[in-house]
């Protein structure tokens, strides 16, 4: 027994509201974690620099982190565990909320007004007949998408809506007063199915959003890779990415395989420079040549806001630069021959390295581009930021020595020069050459490069539909609300005119329902032919006064 108290126990926090909250907030943390550690799946190498004390915090906080867990946050068993609790709770809080309102809308029914109203009603006095005045209620409340209940023949447990006070004056001053019929009643209801119906939908928006995040980590695809113009491009293959981000469940067989080669890169700028933007890009489009790996090879482009969508993968243009071809010879032996991806810094200088290692000792070039260097007066070159390429001239700085390339990490546009000593530095133009101790550098031509992310996230059309289940349950959540309506009709057997009491009770937004009482009122008055508090006699038009 105490197992199965234990276990009913647990069950019952389980399935609060609360609970899913606290879980909730638990995973938002473990994910808050792997996002500022790095995951040992998509970045071992920074893992492996962290516990070696050579990046991160430090050893001895890299071995806690490594203990708990954290480079592995979502293989790890605790996140796993939380996730299973998190579904299940928030599946246990749903379902009978879920049944609860379904049973709601297809039985529910406005309840009769039983007894007196706490607030005085507001009255009408016609000469319409009862079945006409309850047609007309009808009427004016399915117009409003009101959810009517009609009793023709219904009795009060206790006063009737404490009206007909004339009468009762009468009745107590011992004079013979024809009885009023039994009064009728239309009963409305609004706002319950869409406010309970909203929160619903709102949480229901969470268990949605909450899957897509977890399932599009572990299905995701995330890989960048730079191409030149006119040179082979690269494979959809694992092998072929310069960064490479998986998910966990996204293997090497998942990649698609098509090539993709860069024709073309078109960009432009706005080159006057007194014109507003000036100096901005006007054209920035990429046309590339595909090539399926079952399929005919076809041309597209690829533009800044336009991506390249190929069996639900994008392909997106992020990045671009200038890429010129050198060759380095030392002592008549070509040791280096190839193009050269360059970055561009804050003064529009387009960076880059070359490595020669086959040179002995090792050759390393500090690249640096001026697109725009046309010559002045003296015939010296003119530097300008300016990114088009019409006038292009490479400087170089020549190292010698050990580049290091097995000891350290580097960037392949970034030289690490402990080792190494300046020999000079030189110029040129495309077609150029420079002679310094013994190694030739020479500049062939220059070309584009462009830098491409291929993604694939299916969690884009669930992050879509959470997004709009919580917008759309959130507006009624917050704007709908619960109000219940009673018009009560009966005949006034001495004035033999029609008496009507309109009241009503919000249970939230309490001023918006007085106004809304008050338009339905005046639309009812206007269609059974007499205004509001009106009165068949001294003493109900007495009692209209006090009801204002």
């Amino acid at each position: 027994m105490f197992f199965v108290d234990s276990v009913m126990m647990g069950w019952r926090w389980l399935v609060r509201m609360r609970t899913a909250l606290m879980l909730l907030g638990v995973l938002g943390f473990m994910t808050a974690v792997a996002t500022a550690v790095p995951q040992a799946p998509n970045v071992p190498a920074t893992v492996d620099a962290w516990l070696a004390g050579d990046e991160g915090p430090g050893v001895a906080v890299a071995t806690v982190l490594a203990t708990i867990g954290a480079f592995d946050v979502y293989g790890s068993p605790a996140f796993v565990a939380l996730l299973l609790a998190l579904y299940l709770s928030l599946t246990a809080c749903l379902i009978p909320r879920i049944r609860a309102w379904v049973r709601l809308v297809r039985h529910s029914r406005p309840p009769l007004l039983r007894h007196a109203p706490s607030e005085a009603p507001r009255r009408i006095v016609t000469d319409r007949s009862p079945g006409d005045v309850l047609a007309a209620a009808d009427q004016v409340l399915d117009r409003r998408h009101w959810r009517t209940r009609r009793s023709d023949d219904g009795h009060f447990d206790g006063p009737a809506n404490g009206q007909l006070d004339a009468q009762s004056d009468a009745q107590s001053d011992g004079q013979a007063v024809e009885p009023a019929t039994a009064p009728m009643q239309v009963a409305a209801e609004k706002g319950h199915w869409s406010r309970e119906g909203g929160s619903l939908v709102f949480h229901v928006s969470f268990y949605v959003l909450l899957a897509a995040i977890v399932f599009g980590q572990l299905l995701t695809f995330e890989g960048q890779r730079g191409v030149i113009e006119g040179a082979p491009g690269f494979a959809d293959t694992e092998v072929s990415y310069w960064t490479y981000r998986p998910g966990r469940w996204f293997g090497p067989e998942d990649h698609a395989g098509w090539r993709l080669d860069l024709e073309q890169f078109h960009v432009d700028w706005i080159r006057d420079p007194h014109a507003p933007g000036a100096g901005q890009p006007t054209t920035f489009r990429s046309d590339v040549l595909i090539t399926p790996v079952d399929g005919e090879p076809f041309l597209a482009d690829v533009a800044g806001n336009r991506p390249l969508v190929i069996d639900g993968v994008k392909i997106h243009q992020l990045d671009w630069g200038y890429a010129p071809w050198i060759e380095i010879e030392v002592d008549g032996d070509v040791v280096h021959a190839g193009f050269l991806t360059t970055v561009v810094d804050d003064e529009g200088v387009f960076t880059g390295a070359v490595k020669a290692p086959a040179a002995d000792p090792d050759v390393g070039l500090e690249i640096e581009i001026f697109p725009y260097a046309p010559d002045g007066d003296d015939g010296l070159p003119r530097l300008t930021g300016a990114p088009w390429d019409e006038a292009p001239l490479l400087i170089f700085h020549q190292w010698r020595g050990d580049l290091q390339l097995g000891a350290t990490q580097q960037l392949i546009t970034e030289l690490d020069t402990e080792r190494m000593d300046l020999v000079g530095w030189g110029f040129m133009r495309p077609g150029q050459d420079v002679e310094l101790e013994n190694v030739t550098v020479r500049f062939v031509e220059l070309r584009r490069w462009v830098g491409f992310q291929v993604s694939y996230r299916p969690q884009i059309p669930w992050l879509l539909l959470a997004s709009a289940l919580l917008v759309g349950g959130l507006v009624p959540a917050l704007y709908a609300y619960r109000r219940r309506l009673w018009v009560t009709v009966r005949s006034d057997g001495d004035s033999r005119r029609t008496l009507i009491e309109v009241s009503g009770r919000a249970f939230q937004r309490h001023e918006i329902f007085e106004a809304e009482r008050d338009e339905i009122v005046e639309e009812l008055a206007s269609i059974v032919g007499d205004q509001p508090d009106g009165s068949p006699d001294p003493a109900g038009a007495q009692a209209s006064e006090e009801s204002r």
